[in-house]
């Protein structure tokens, strides 16, 4: 019990200075009122388009104060989106000033209404002499109807994301049964065509007439004489190569 209310002990917040938190608000106000709500879009495009270190010039000629160009043009963002939802900037309603969580920085929270709804606009300071504006921040005060859709359409997304990277992902997997088909079907092409460009040239050497060739010729018939003289007996011993004609040659494989 004694640590556990030391560790809340830990915790409590330091106050702010009451002329510190009223110099604060008070620049909280110029900032919402002089600079961001009398931009329309448009303008505060254009003017944070020009860069961070054209912001902090005319923060600080404008307004006389040091802000951080970076965290303004985020600010700035932060605004216009906000006021697309819940419309025009109407007026301020109350101020919250703390410490942040490190003691290093001060949170200046003014809650703004507008037309259609109602936000809240975070300023961070830095703890310094000059307490520079270190970034800006519109937050929209969602109901709880608001919240719960908000809510369910990012899980639906979320969902409906993983299981759409999904039903792709068993498509192409049973692609793959088609793979082999599709390379057999590629390597009979190529097959095919290895036997057309091979087959007139088979044709050609089957074709081929070697009947002109009269050495063969007189070789073949020589040979023909012989083997009927060795097994016909003397009977055709008389016959010679002459008694032959050859009138084909078909070559062997």
């Amino acid at each position: 019990m004694v640590c556990l209310l030391g560790l809340s002990a830990c915790n409590a917040e330091t106050p702010v200075d009451p002329e510190l938190s009223s110099r604060l608000q008070s620049m909280s106000q110029a900032i919402i009122e002089g600079a961001l709500a009398p931009l329309d879009e448009e303008q505060a495009s254009m003017l944070t388009s020009m860069g961070a270190e054209y912001m902090e010039y005319v923060f600080e000629n404008s307004l006389g104060m040091k802000v951080n160009g970076n965290g303004m043009v985020t600010g700035f963002d932060s605004w216009n989106r906000a006021i697309s939802e819940i419309g025009a900037f109407k007026e301020i309603t109350g101020y919250n000033v703390k410490y942040n969580s490190k003691g290093d920085g001060i949170i200046v929270q003014a809650d703004v209404t507008c037309e259609n709804g109602d936000g809240q606009v975070e300023i961070i300071y830095e703890d310094d002499l000059n307490n520079t504006v270190n970034s800006v921040a519109f937050n929209v005060n969602y109901t709880f109807g608001e919240k719960m859709g908000r809510a369910g359409l990012n899980t639906l997304l979320g969902m409906g994301t993983v299981f759409v990277v999904l039903i792709l992902i068993s498509i192409i997997i049973s692609l793959f049964n088609y793979i082999p088909k599709i390379q057999e079907i590629f390597a009979k092409d190529k097959f095919d065509e290895a036997a057309a460009e091979s087959i007139p040239e088979k044709a050609e050497e089957e074709s081929e007439d070697l009947t002109d060739d009269s050495e063969l010729v007189a070789v073949i018939s020589a040979a023909i004489a012989a083997y009927e003289q060795s097994t016909k007996g003397s009977a055709v011993s008389a016959r010679g190569a002459d008694d032959f004609v050859v009138r084909s040659i078909i070559r062997r494989k």
